[in-house]
């Protein structure tokens, strides 16, 4: 009990010293008996929806992917930039459609049977069958000609499809048009072992048990050994993976702390050398006292509310913008949340390859939210149905959902109810629309562009988590994807995002920031976006 109830500055510095002992333990903490055997241990915010790469669509997921998996190429450790993964070079066409991958012949799957080329045509096949439902295909592989017309079912044949195999270590791929930044597009796209997957069931079976800790057979630095549910999830070093000499951790933990300031005390307890998150209250305490512990990196993302647009009165824009203006963001992001984040002025974040998004459509203006109310039939809100919020349980979902909450109340007189569910169910039901309003938030942890932001808008997309459909736009999307100009392509993506601001399926609260603590005995991450999950660079002593 003790330990719990040691101040941060003695818990934190008994971290920064790597003490095995203090006046807060008598034993041997967690992190130092991990940097004693090269075991990392590290928050995963929630429990892991699944393994398998072609499912996943949440942050918890994507991190523990990263160890497990490894795609064609990677993210440099220190510049973000395209890097060797499993291709060890590759080269594009002079007009830029025609990308040609060549495979390292030292790379194998973990249990040391041979990855070859055809491994990657036949998960690309598989994330595009229309059975599968992959939402992820969109800024992955869409961008491969006929790609979008076979997952929608356009076409059956994937041999008409972009993809071919010339041998066992080459891969070509062609696009539908040029897209400079298609190999960062590849950074999470991940193959799949096909004797593996139909041993066990169907090619697009989303919940077969080849994914399981006790069958899985993946080609990352590390592979699975077993997994606790509601405890934690082991990787091993892969002792078959390619580049397995570069790799220093024996072993990563994942543990599935869902209540931030459970986290942040085991962190100050020495049992977790990296943690998910930090505790809004706690933020500043350790920007005073031990801002070495805290990382605070932009993440380019966004934290937004989805309507659903099939659930009346949200299918009236009117109302939906009403909602969208009712909103004061610069009180929610500096003041209510603080920690970096930023007040939303459009749905793309800032520093999108020289995008600039249309400026004065989202702003905080509840005299006119008012009268768009009324003009909907709901005058000062009379007659306005009780809508439902449905947010995770965690913080800062909380907390946002209240403000947000509060502020529809002071200024439109509507009522909002709250419905928490953890995150694996808020998920579920966001696949089914069985919901009002709903949190999301999204991050550009591959390509940094504005199709990665508004093409997943478009009618019937995956992603599309308010179920819009704006002929309009589609077509505006559409032609920004096939235009070579990158002046024009980019004052149409903007043309195309003014009509989605105009609409306002999802309203953008907050630009994000990934916010977590480490302690100094993790060495090799770089300072930038993301480089807390490149545990191949990571190590600890």
């Amino acid at each position: 009990m003790k330990s719990i109830l040691c101040s941060l500055s003695t818990a934190a510095l008994t971290i920064v010293l790597g003490l095995t002992a203090s006046s807060c333990s008598k034993h041997e903490t967690q992190i130092a008996r991990g940097n004693r055997e090269g075991i990392l241990y590290r928050g995963s915010g929630t429990e892991p929806e699944s393994l398998d790469p072609h499912v996943i669509r949440g942050v918890t997921e994507w991190i523990i992917a990263s160890a497990i998996y490894e795609g064609l190429v990677v993210p440099s450790p220190e510049t973000g930039l395209p890097a060797p993964g499993v291709a060890s070079s590759w080269e594009a066409s002079a007009d830029g459609l025609v990308y040609t991958f060549h495979l390292r012949p030292e790379a194998h799957w973990s249990d040391g049977s041979a990855l070859t080329a055809e491994d990657f045509a036949y998960s690309m096949r598989r994330m595009l069958m229309p059975a599968m439902g992959s939402a992820h295909a969109e800024d992955t592989l869409l961008f491969i000609r006929n790609a979008r017309a076979f997952q929608n079912g356009q076409i059956s044949d994937f041999n008409e499809v972009g993809v071919r195999v010339t041998d066992p270590r080459t891969l070509v791929v062609t696009l539908e048009n040029p897209t400079p930044f298609f190999p960062e597009a590849l950074y999470q796209f991940y193959p799949v072992k096909r004797e593996l997957v139909e041993k066990f069931g169907a090619l697009t079976d989303r919940a077969s048990v080849w994914a399981r800790p006790e069958n899985i057979v993946t080609n990352g630095p590390f592979s699975v050994k077993n997994w606790r549910p509601g405890q934690e999830l082991v990787v091993v070093k892969n002792a078959a993976y390619w580049d397995a000499a570069q790799v220093r951790l024996k072993e990563i933990h994942f543990l599935p702390y869902e209540n931030p300031s459970i986290e942040e005390t085991a962190f100050r307890n020495g049992q977790l050398h990296l943690t998910f998150g930090v505790p809004l209250q706690k933020v500043r305490a350790y920007q005073k006292e031990h801002p070495e512990l805290l990382k605070a990196v932009p993440d380019f993302g966004n934290y937004f509310y989805a309507l659903n647009v099939k659930h009346p009165p949200l299918n009236d824009a009117r109302v939906r913008r009403a909602l969208a203006l009712a909103i004061d963001r610069d009180a929610l992001a500096l003041r209510v949340l603080g920690g970096g984040r930023e007040p939303a002025a459009a749905f793309t974040p800032k520093d999108l390859g020289g995008y600039v998004a249309p400026q004065g459509l989202l702003k905080f203006d509840p005299t006119e939210a008012k009268r768009l109310l009324a003009e909907a039939g709901f005058p000062e809100g009379k007659g306005f149905p009780t809508l439902e919020l449905l947010i995770d349980s965690r913080d800062p979902h909380q907390l946002v959902g209240v403000t947000v909450q509060q502020m529809w109340n002071q200024y439109l007189g509507i009522k909002i109810n709250l419905r928490n569910e953890e995150t694996r169910s808020l998920i579920a039901n966001k696949r089914l629309f069985n919901f009002d309003i709903v949190r999301g938030s999204w991050n550009a942890s591959s390509y940094r562009d504005p199709h990665f932001f508004l093409s997943s808008w478009q009618t019937g997309n995956l992603y599309n988590e308010a179920g819009w459909s704006e002929p309009k736009f589609d077509a505006l999307i559409q032609q920004a994807i096939r235009t070579a100009d990158p002046t024009r392509r980019l004052e149409l993506f903007r043309e195309a995002e003014t009509v989605m601001l105009s609409e306002m399926p999802a309203i953008p609260l907050f630009y994000s920031s990934e916010i977590f603590l480490m302690s100094p005995s993790v060495h090799g991450w770089s300072g930038r976006p993301f480089a807390d999950r490149l545990f191949k660079s990571l190590w600890v002593e």
